[in-house]
Parts: C-alpha cells; structure tokens; sequence
C-alpha cells in the first residue's frame, strides 16, 4: 500500500504526535510499503525531499517555533496542505491515509476521501479531544458539527491511551479503537555503565512550557519538599514554551532556586543524555494522550512520579515502575517523590521493570501493523 502521513507537525518540529508520526512511517517503509508525509514548512525546510527513505512534503506555513504552534499558524498549513493535497494524492498513487489530529488536520484527510476517495483514519493525540483542555472547550463545541462529519466519513478513529478513548466516546457518538503509541528502545536506553550518583538526586521534567504541563505545580511542591526532606535534590527542567519566563519569574522568587537548572528544548540525542544523567522523571500533567516522554525515560530505566490521568494510567504501574499521585492531592506528590529520592533501591527496580514494560509493550513495530491491519 502506499501511505500519506498527513501532521502539521514532522521532526525537526512538534512533540509526541510528530515522533509518531516519524516513527510509524519508519517502520511502514521497512514493511515495503510507500510512505508519503505532509506537513508544514519551517525556517529552511520546505519543499518536497527524501528524509530517511520517507518522502515529506513541507507546505508553506507560517509556523515560527520548534515546539508550539497557534491557530493562525496551524490555519496556515491546513489552507497550504489543502492546495497541495490533491496533486499529491494522485502523483504517489496514494491508496490510504493516516491523519494525526483531528483539528487541524482532519479536514485534509475529509477532502481526500470525497475528492479522490482515499480513505483515512483519524489519530486522536490529546487535545484535539474535548474534555482535555478547558480553555479549547468553546473552540471544540463551534467545531463539533465538522469533527463529527470527518469522524462519520473515516475508517476508524484512534486513541493513543484507554483514557482518550474514553474521553472521545464520551463527546462523541463514534467508537474508537486504542493503538498506543511506541519507544525505540534501541535508541533509548540505559547507558552501559552508571556511575553511582554520590552528588545530588536529579529529578528530571521535559517537555512544553504550557497549561497543561502543570509547572506551577511542580515548582510549588518541590519548594514544599525541600523542607520536609533533608535529602540534598536537583530540580532539571527541559523545554521552552508560552509560559517560560513567568515560571523562570516565580521560580527566582522561590527558596529552591538554587536547585532548579533550567535547559532549553534540545535534540534527540540531548535528551537521553538527560534521561540517562538523571534518578527519576516527573510528569505532573493535567491530561495526557500517550506521554512519549514517560515511554522514552522508562526505556531508559528512569522510574517515573506521574498524575494519575489518562495516558500516565497506561504506562506507568503504580508500585511497579513508578509512582502515581492524585491531581487534587499534593501531598500524594510529595510523598512519592520522597519515597524515590530516600530509596535509591526501589527507584533502581522501578526502572528496571519499567524498561522491561516498554520492551515488551510499546514497540513502533507493534504500532505500525495495527495501523496496516486497519486497512487490510
């Protein structure tokens, strides 16, 4: 089969749903099918090029930044993409879609399949599903007459995460089938030899600066911590986004800030060495899809303190390869951290057993045939 990846996000830019997309068009060439992308221009890239035996078509957007996008921007890539689409459908003889999103980008996949009859599936990432955000609720209910009309016309819809399915069954009147998303843990793994950490405990969050990511909270309870544990920690945070310099800001006025080192958003191989230098992961969000980062820091033998929302749920086992705490419970947070920095034992068999989970259950293999068997 011959496939389009249709995403306004594509590495070098994006998060969780462009490494997805990378990483299922991977594995769908080296299973001798034609992969095609589309996505949106950045800086110098643009245009249509041969990336990794993948061939990507980056359309005109005005996107300025590596990690976050607004809706103009996003506007601008579907208009771009829409133009393009048809050409592209036809040159690649293109026999199925995979679209990430469905806003922005479900209306493409809508108009392949009544234009060209190209069928698509839908692939719900997070905040594309009301009840996610609050602040996109009024943005979700005026699109809600075309969220429905592209889920009625799709193959299937995807959730990354049992609770995403929930979520989206929830607002919507369409079941949804849940394919999770995957770890290269080839690449992704504890480094060969650790030196014993005799310094500092490393507490390590990456992504982005944003809402949803809950970094006011983090901040907050780590000050807290610092004075009911004698324990010396470091607070490593790496990212950038909408919200960095007012947590910078309140940062600086905090009794920790010694403690907290801040890193921008860096590459692939940047971030495991972060993951590999680090003693556990925090990932204090208010929602998740599949959390990519919790997937490639457990790949790495970190054991991980995340919310118990959807998506921390299906990775982390509460007990077994990390600890889980209630949003509205702080001190459940607390605790749990205490517990990993005071215990570097337990923390060592978490990790251990979180790498063995990815291994067995989070391979992009694995991923990219259930999205073949969809369409076969």
């Amino acid at each position: 089969m011959n496939f389009l990846l249709i995403n306004y996000e594509y590495p070098p830019i994006g998060g969780g749903a462009a490494n997805a997309t990378y990483h299922i068009g991977r594995c769908l060439t080296n299973y001798g099918h034609g992969v095609t992308v589309l996505t949106s221009s950045f800086k110098n890239k643009v245009g249509c090029r041969i990336e990794d035996g993948i061939c990507v078509y980056r359309v005109m957007a005005l996107r300025r930044y590596d990690s976050l996008s607004n809706m103009l921007e996003m506007f601008s890539y579907v208009v771009s993409a829409s133009v393009a689409l048809t050409k592209i459908l036809k040159k690649h003889d293109i026999n199925v879609m995979i679209v990430f999103f469905s806003f922005p980008c479900g209306p493409l996949g809508l108009l392949g399949k009544l234009i060209c009859g190209v069928p698509y599936v839908i692939s719900l990432r997070g905040g594309d599903v009301p009840g996610t955000e609050k602040s996109l609720a009024k943005i979700h209910k005026i699109f809600q007459p075309l969220r429905r009309l592209i889920f009625r016309h799709s193959k299937a819809i995807i959730a990354n995460s049992e609770g995403l399915r929930r979520l989206a069954e929830n607002a919507d009147p369409f079941p949804v089938k849940v394919i999770p998303n995957g770890v290269d843990t080839g690449f992704f793994a504890p480094p060969e030899t650790k030196v014993k950490n005799n310094g500092p405990f490393k507490l390590l969050f990456a992504g982005r600066f944003q809402e949803q990511k809950n970094l006011f909270f983090l901040l907050e309870e780590m000050n807290i911590l610092a004075k009911e544990i004698q324990k010396v920690f470091e607070l490593h945070i790496v990212g950038n986004g909408p919200l960095e310099e007012s947590l910078k800001k309140h940062a600086n006025s905090m009794e920790i800030r010694e403690k907290i080192f801040w890193h921008n958003w860096c590459s692939k191989d940047e971030l495991k060495k972060k993951y590999q230098q680090a003693d556990c992961l925090v990932n204090p969000s208010l929602y998740e899809g599949m959390p990519n980062v919790v997937l490639e820091a457990m790949a790495c033998a970190l054991p991980v303190v995340a919310s118990r929302v959807a998506g921390n749920e299906n990775v982390v086992k509460h007990g077994e390869t990390g600890l889980l705490f209630e949003l509205n419970r702080p001190k459940e947070f607390r605790q749990a951290v205490a517990m990993i920095i005071m215990d570097n034992e337990q923390g060592f068999r978490m990790g251990q057993k979180g790498r063995v989970l990815v291994e067995n259950r989070f391979s992009w293999n694995r991923v990219a045939q259930e999205y073949i068997q969809l369409f076969e």
